[in-house]
């Protein structure tokens, strides 16, 4: 006999089942990839939405186990984040798990004879070296883009001679009426560093001779995993004399300038400069460009798109691009008037 609550166990059983899970269309790493040299990041595509909240990742090793922090989604189907933890030559499996569904990815590393490798326990710390007179946008242009990976993975330190407060301007704006920001970490006393970089500005060519400032840089940047430069910074590097047999550009508009401070593979044309441990870039607004560069270096490729797109800033991923190649040099023949112009901070008290 066929009961009403027959038809209704008969009905459910024969319902379509909702899919739990999402299928895996695309993985990096892909399955069976060797890679030559430690993973930074992880992402994922599925053929549906996936639940960023619910989702667990990690990397499982001969030696030892890494996590993955940070996961969130690029586009709509994606999940991503960064590695955190040593990555040994080996072989690794990345393994998946959302609601109803998962997987794994074997993959090895093997890192070439001649493999150099930045040295670095999470969070990499930064350190921008400040003084009177530099540009604002060289220092908060990085500074907004290295935040925006999050303190667990980057955080920033702002340094000068002396801790306290330091003016910010531009060559064409009064250091009197010019804001300042407070510098917590002094030359003796600033925390470890992973990366130092250093910023340009009309203050750069007082401290051309300022011997703190350079001994400072000859030493610092020895320390460092990596050290980088925006603007006339690279002319203080070149000062310090620590850019021999290293490519480097600096500010279009001051660019003999800088290559008459000291020793380098100067290269005029190009975006930023990426040569071995440094990484120094063009004039003001280059110093983004660079910085995400860094980011990519230490976290990935991904991260720094992912940075660049939270902050709504296009990205010059190609280094040699210089759209500003025509101001070579065009400044050159003020630097004499700039540098008399120019007020150090006691004036502006």
């Amino acid at each position: 006999m066929i009961t009403r609550y027959t038809i209704i166990v008969l009905w459910v059983m024969l319902a379509p089942t909702a899919t739990l899970g999402q299928e895996l269309t695309k993985s990096w790493p892909e399955q069976g990839a060797v890679l030559e040299g430690p993973l930074k990041s992880v992402h994922l595509w599925f053929d549906d939405v996936p639940d960023a909240d619910a989702a667990r990742i990690g990397i499982s090793g001969a030696t030892n186990d890494l996590a993955v922090r940070g996961l969130h989604g690029m586009g709509s189907n994606d999940l991503m984040g960064m590695v955190e933890g040593r990555m040994p030559d080996g072989n690794y499996v990345l393994s998946w798990r959302l609601p109803g569904s998962e997987g794994e990815i074997a993959f090895q590393v093997k890192r070439p004879e001649d493999h150099e490798e930045d040295v670095w326990e999470p969070p990499l710390d930064i350190g921008i070296v400040l003084y009177d007179g530099v540009e604002p946008l060289d220092v908060m242009g990085p500074l907004e883009m290295w935040m925006n990976a999050g303190p667990d993975n980057i955080r920033v330190h702002l340094i000068a001679e002396n801790a306290g407060p330091v003016v910010l301007t531009t060559t064409s704006y009064p250091p009197a009426l010019a804001p300042r920001v407070n510098a917590p970490w002094s030359f003796d006393d600033h925390p470890d560093l992973d990366v130092l970089m250093v910023p340009g500005g009309i203050g750069t060519l007082v401290e051309m001779d300022n011997p703190a400032m350079i001994d400072f840089l000859k030493t610092a940047t020895q320390e460092v995993a990596v050290a980088t430069s925006v603007c006339t910074g690279s002319g203080l590097l070149a000062k310090a004399g620590v850019l021999k047999d290293v490519g480097a550009t600096g500010n279009k508009a001051f660019f003999d300038y800088l290559v008459a401070q000291g020793e380098a593979d100067w290269q005029p044309e190009a975006r930023w400069v990426e040569s071995g441990r440094f990484f120094t870039s063009s004039g003001v607004s280059a110093g983004m460009d660079m910085s995400l560069a860094v980011v990519a270096r230490f976290f990935g490729l991904d991260i720094a798109r992912m940075i660049a797109s939270s902050t709504e800033y296009v990205w010059n991923e190609d280094a040699t691009l210089d759209p500003f190649i025509g101001n070579l040099n065009t400044a050159v023949p003020w630097v004499d008037h700039l540098k008399e112009s120019f007020e150090p901070a006691g004036s502006a008290e």
